[in-house]
């Protein structure tokens, strides 16, 4: 018997953390946080000291902290056994606890874990996991996989972030599998790339021709990476933060995990600390593209600050924006007008994930008896739920769902 356990990802957009128990032994795939200042309960996956106890490993798919900053409370439960993942996941998730704990600390939250539990968690490259696991790229972030585990003569696919529609990440072809755990981040939508950059590029020419400024606030990496390339092509003013330069070049180097491109050489110009205030004053128009997708930093509220009183400003929030950040507060129409705001602020997605029609192709290429859909809320997911059980797959959604096979 297999027994996979939702203890948070699915019928939620994170926290993301899968158990899977079968043959006496005990998996956790991936270990996140829902990143909110609220309750340990709400932000952290339904782990106990129990749970710790029985665990054999821990597979970590990538990075983000949405997958792994529970980490350390996992160490604060009792476990003590290692953690898995790419060496390239390895390397990053260091900087990402260590981000999630400056964010709870900055906004007077509390940590249910001993930060020096960070220096202590084990890690081990996937290929010395005890039990055997093929991967592949999941074109999400430099060092994500997915994986495909095989367990009382089934095989199980996980697929972690998945996007087949990044410019620059390559992802890998999924295996048949008999049980998916799917990303369906978008479910309920259907989202053209290709026509989400049309758009961006339609935007920021109007707001750039109005003298205007357009903030695109987005991740350092990933996503930040690929519009900045994209944009970097365009005839557009356009500025950029030098950690998304640096991280694009350093992204360059990696020609295991990206397809072929050209660094940017011209096209933009970069911005730090050491100049920003001066490309931030009145008259200067063009797209300014930084590092913080929720702008909860020092920052991201400069930049902020520099247009929220000019009407021919706008924010454009290209990703996923948590409950209680500022990205989130900005799309509130009420909020806007509560403060002056007078910026427009509007989301466009640029997809880092699954669409519903993402998800129903991969399902008929997989050909899954049982399906759990993570990284979206259950309203979200009701139709694609239905539609794979008109399918006579087997599928679930929500908070603390089981599949037992």
């Amino acid at each position: 018997m297999i027994k996979i356990t939702s203890l948070g990802g699915s019928g939620e957009d994170s926290r993301n953390c899968f158990l899977v128990q079968y043959s006496g032994f005990s998996l956790l795939l991936d270990c996140g946080v829902r990143r909110e200042i609220a309750e340990t309960a709400r932000v952290y996956p339904g782990l106990t000291k129990e749970i710790a106890a029985s665990l054999d490993a821990v597979l970590i798919s990538h990075a983000h902290e949405d997958h792994t900053a529970a980490l350390p409370y996992l160490y604060e439960l009792g476990y003590r056994g290692n953690i898995y993942a790419s060496g390239e996941t390895i390397e990053l998730i260091p900087s990402y606890l260590r981000k999630w704990v400056d964010y709870v600390h900055q906004n007077s939250g509390c940590l249910p874990f001993d930060e020096e539990n960070i220096s202590k968690l084990t890690f081990r490259t996937i290929d010395e996991l005890p039990c055997p696991v093929m991967s592949g790229r999941d074109g999400h972030i430099i060092g994500g996989l997915w994986y495909l585990l095989e367990a009382e003569g089934k095989k199980l696919l996980y697929t972690g972030d998945l996007c087949f529609d990044s410019l620059l990440l390559e992802a890998d072809p999924l295996p048949q599998a008999d049980i998916l755990i799917i990303d369906s981040a978008y479910a309920s939508s259907v989202l053209d790339q290709k026509k989400q950059y049309e758009k961006l590029f339609e935007i920021a020419k109007q707001v750039t021709a109005a003298g205007g400024k357009l903030l695109l606030p987005v991740p350092a990496n990933g996503r930040g990476i690929d519009m900045f390339i994209y944009l970097s092509r365009l005839k557009l003013p356009l500025f950029a933060e030098s950690n998304i330069i640096k991280n694009a070049a350093d992204l360059s180097q990696q020609q295991n995990w990206i397809k072929a491109f050209d660094l940017p050489v011209s096209g933009f110009t970069s911005v730090d600390k050491t100049n920003r205030e001066t490309f931030l004053k009145p008259g200067i128009s063009g797209v300014f593209l930084f590092g913080d997708g929720m702008m909860t930093g020092n920052a991201a509220r400069q930049y902020f600050e520099a247009v929220r009183a000019d009407s021919n400003s706008a924010v454009i929030i290209s990703g996923h924006s948590a409950k209680g950040t500022p990205a989130k507060r900005l799309l509130d129409e009420d909020f806007r007008i509560r403060n002056g705001i007078a910026a427009s602020v509007q989301r466009l997605t640029i997809k880092v994930h699954n669409d519903e029609n993402d998800v129903l192709k991969i399902v008929e290429k997989v050909h899954p008896e049982y399906v759990m859909l993570f990284h979206a809320n259950e309203e979200k997911c009701s139709g694609l739920t239905e539609k794979l059980n008109k399918c006579r797959i087997t599928a679930v959604c929500g908070v603390n769902q089981t599949l037992t096979i």
